[in-house]
């Protein structure tokens, strides 16, 4: 029979400490990238201009069809190959993981435009307002608060797939327990661990991206 230890996680608490601290640098840097990319994203999508359109498209469709991995794989080992700059583990790791979430951003933002009348903004520009101007006053300050339920569960996502920082061995949470297991060999309540401190912090995220919605829904 397996006998249970979870002292092993009391004694070396400061490991998951410091690895949940490295998970969230990961998430808000990747966020912060994948939040502006993601809205020029969205501009292009939405653009009627083929040389900006089509790229973006691209971009997106590519993005959103291949696996994060395999992305993070060949931001860390190809990239340097093809253009001679290296990057840390960890730089490699936030790149790679704000371009992947910068294409399901811009869905967000797109489909959060999109919901706006476009009345709207032939009525900004009948009064004078340039496109960017009825964007920035007038669509985006009622479309944000329709994209922050999405945008609440794509940081959980984030969030999760920062895991896969263990694989070019950046000292996320994931890649910190793996380490103490190799030198306690207590798994089970490592991994539990693990995992209630997941959803400790996920939680939080999703519950409140219901909350909202459900008023939001009301509200309308």
């Amino acid at each position: 029979m397996y006998q249970w230890h979870f002292e092993v996680i009391y004694d070396y608490y400061t490991v998951f400490i410091d690895g949940a601290w490295v998970t969230a640098q990961l998430t808000v840097f990747s966020f912060s990238i994948g939040i502006v990319l993601g809205f020029f994203l969205a501009l292009g999508r939405l653009s009627k201009k083929r040389l900006i359109n089509i790229p973006a498209t691209v971009y997106v469709e590519a993005f959103r069809a291949t696996p994060a991995l395999v992305q993070l794989v060949w931001i860390y080992y190809a990239l340097p190959i093809i253009t001679g700059i290296r990057l840390s583990s960890f730089s490699a790791i936030v790149l790679g993981l704000g371009l992947h979430t910068a294409a399901y951003l811009g869905e967000i933002f797109r489909g959060g435009i999109q919901s706006i009348e476009r009345g709207q903004i032939d009525a900004a520009k009948s009064v004078g307002m340039v496109y960017h101007q009825a964007m920035l006053r007038i669509i985006l300050p009622q479309a944000v608060r329709r994209m922050i339920p999405p945008f609440m569960n794509e940081t959980a996502n984030l969030i999760k797939l920062t895991t896969l920082g263990s694989v070019l061995a950046v000292y996320e949470l994931l890649h910190a327990s793996n380490v103490l297991i190799t030198e306690t060999y207590r798994p089970l309540e490592i991994y539990t661990a693990t995992a209630i401190i997941f959803g400790i912090i996920i939680y939080p995220l999703i519950a409140i991206s219901r909350v909202i919605e459900k008023r939001w829904a009301k509200g309308r």
